[in-house]
């Protein structure tokens, strides 16, 4: 059966009179930490920050595991309260405040210092082996760049990547690709978008799969009919750094797009 969408908006989890969000991230399973406590949003202080750390907020928002936990704010300087500092979690914790940690508002830190995460089901487009609106498909799953598969791919299907990529408003498929065994994961496969669709993200498409196609005649090769000076949208400079496996230009971007909602949703 195939999914009801490759994602689906996801808001802030709330607990009480506390939350948790992620901001300034390239999509809704990466960015600074933040906790609303006491009517005001504030950040977390990187002491002691480390994967379980993150893990408690990406189950928190349902964003899968962690890949990454980082500090030094990357994902930019917040403002306001630090609201935690030495957060120890174990990783079991049901929310973030559940963790041993310094007490509300006590820290000896700057927003330079500010904690943040980068989930599993961070999921991200770009175009590889290109320097334009042309190339291979990829999708950012996992923590892993991996193909998107042809198979039953729609006209609108095409548009909608290119659009995410900021790279026009139609394309085409490519064809006479060679054939091999594709290197690396295969992520989606079938995907389906029409003209109810409004981003990639919403399409129905099947489960996520490592091994969705196995052949490099299934691969999703397009070209979009837009130049954009800049290939697509673009993540901050530190995120190329930040996610480890994203394969950079040499300016440094990756294709990045801003949207409010990025991951796998329910899938049958």
């Amino acid at each position: 059966m195939l999914a009801a969408g490759i994602a689906e908006d996801v808001g802030v989890v709330c607990r009480g009179s506390r939350q948790v969000r992620l901001v300034n991230g390239p999509g809704r399973c990466a960015g600074r930490v933040e906790i609303y406590y006491q009517g005001s949003w504030g950040t977390i202080c990187d002491d002691g920050w480390d994967l379980p750390d993150a893990t408690v907020v990406c189950h928190q928002l349902g964003c899968g595991g962690a890949v990454k936990a980082v500090g030094s704010a990357q994902f930019g300087e917040g403002s306001g309260q630090i609201w935690l500092d030495a957060v120890n979690c174990s990783g079991a914790e049901a929310a973030l405040w559940d963790c041993s940690a310094g007490s509300w508002g006590q820290h000896d830190c700057g927003h330079k210092e500010d904690a943040g995460v980068v989930c599993s089901e961070f999921v991200d487009l770009r175009l590889e082996n290109t320097d334009g609106c042309s190339g291979r498909l990829q999708v950012f799953y996992n923590g892993t760049w991996g193909s998107v598969c042809s198979n039953l791919m729609t006209p609108e299907t095409v548009s909608l990547a290119c659009k995410e990529l900021g790279c026009g408003d139609g394309g085409f498929l490519e064809t006479r690709l060679p054939y091999g065994r594709v290197s690396g994961p295969a992520w989606l496969d079938r995907v389906e978008c029409g003209e109810r669709n409004s981003s990639f993200w919403q399409c129905p498409s099947a489960p996520w799969d490592p091994q969705s196609c196995d052949d490099l005649q299934d691969e999703t090769h397009i070209t979009c009919n837009g130049n954009s000076e800049l290939p697509g949208l673009q993540h901050p400079p530190s995120s190329c750094s930040l996610l480890g496996t994203v394969n950079c230009t040499q300016d440094g971007s990756t294709n990045a797009p801003n949207r409010s909602h990025s991951g796998p949703s329910d899938q049958q």
